[in-house]
């Protein structure tokens, strides 16, 4: 599973404190710490423009992320770890595989499942990533838990966590006491949350759940006979109903959605290759695009430039997408 990550991260060691600003995919996976990020897909410009503040402390990483938005990829928490999420700000639409985001959730995942991840705008939230040879009571709580979601009433533990994040960002490397002592601060204020109220299973309609299960075999298999209409048809749902569940879920429109991951698609492959090896026009036309002057207009839209300008620029790291992000890639000739 993480043999997928192909952005090596930075470091902390106990007590440490990074905070880190980028503007591009990889930038923002190589301050991602101990967080495994990839198959990233590019849903707008300045898709991955933000912040990263990370501390180490013995038996637990908190991790502040502030991010511009419109990004979907697929990612691994923390080796051996239970994370609690709380989301801070959540300013339109944003998903974590079978959950809608919303401001104030806390969310409860482990390391043992790949998460896809996609958001339609700007977002902030803090993870909490315990390790599973710290707090018993809580990681047994937890551990029932994962893939469920808590409400953070009064901002109770958000309020706790920024305050923390921001508080100690001079003072690092903490010493041992200080360090034990915020985990316990957590310890407790989570435990709280634990006992005040029952985990919250997630809910969709009928429609959204086939909405996303039209997402991840998008996600992994661009196929040239998906149109809006076939896939309405082969998951018996009406057009109306995908078009307004695609809304709901991602604030984007199903046509869009499709011709987005065709745009990193091509992206990708314009990226890897050399102008005397191929043409932006082959590129387009294999990945469905018949009409060069839309293509263009599209592509120009969300990367910033012309895609002969990408054809012809060295890129010596990837956006996050390797040939295993797509599990069958059939040219759309």
């Amino acid at each position: 599973m993480r043999s997928k990550k192909n952005v090596e991260t930075t470091k902390l060691q106990e007590g440490e404190y990074l905070e880190k600003e980028f503007d591009n995919y990889v930038e923002m996976a190589k301050s991602a710490v101990d967080w495994t990020l990839f198959c990233s897909y590019q849903l707008k410009p300045n898709f991955s423009e933000g912040v990263h503040k990370i501390l180490q402390l013995p038996s637990m990483q908190i991790a502040y992320t502030n991010m511009q938005g419109g990004i979907m990829f697929d990612y691994v928490a923390p080796e051996e770890c239970i994370t609690f999420s709380a989301m801070k700000n959540i300013s339109e639409k944003a998903c974590i595989d079978q959950m809608k985001l919303e401001t104030g959730m806390i969310v409860v995942t482990d390391d043992k499942k790949i998460y896809n991840f996609i958001c339609s705008a700007h977002v902030e939230l803090i993870d909490v990533s315990l390790r599973k040879n710290a707090d018993p009571l809580l990681l047994q709580k937890l551990t029932r838990d994962v893939d469920k979601y808590y409400i953070d009433n009064n901002k109770a533990l958000t309020v706790l966590l920024t305050n923390i994040i921001n508080e100690f960002a001079d003072a690092s490397p903490l010493d041992k006491e200080t360090s034990m002592q915020i985990e316990t601060e957590i310890t407790q204020a989570m435990l709280q949350i634990l006992d005040a109220q029952e985990a919250q299973i997630p809910h969709f309609t009928k429609s959204e759940k086939t909405t996303l299960e039209i997402k991840r075999q998008l996600f992994k298999h661009m196929d040239h006979k998906m149109t809006v209409e076939s896939l309405s048809n082969d998951y018996n749902i009406s057009m109306k109903s995908l078009q307004n569940s695609f809304k709901s879920l991602f604030g984007l429109k199903p046509t869009q959605f499709m011709r987005l991951l065709k745009l990193n698609l091509v992206h990708h492959e314009l990226t890897q290759s050399k102008p005397s090896e191929t043409t932006v026009l082959k590129v387009a036309r294999k990945w469905g695009f018949a009409h060069m002057g839309h293509f263009s207009r599209h592509y120009t839209e969300l990367y910033g430039e012309n895609p002969s300008v990408t054809l012809r620029t060295t890129i010596s790291m990837i956006d996050g997408m390797n040939e295993h992000c797509v599990e069958r890639k059939e040219e759309m000739l």
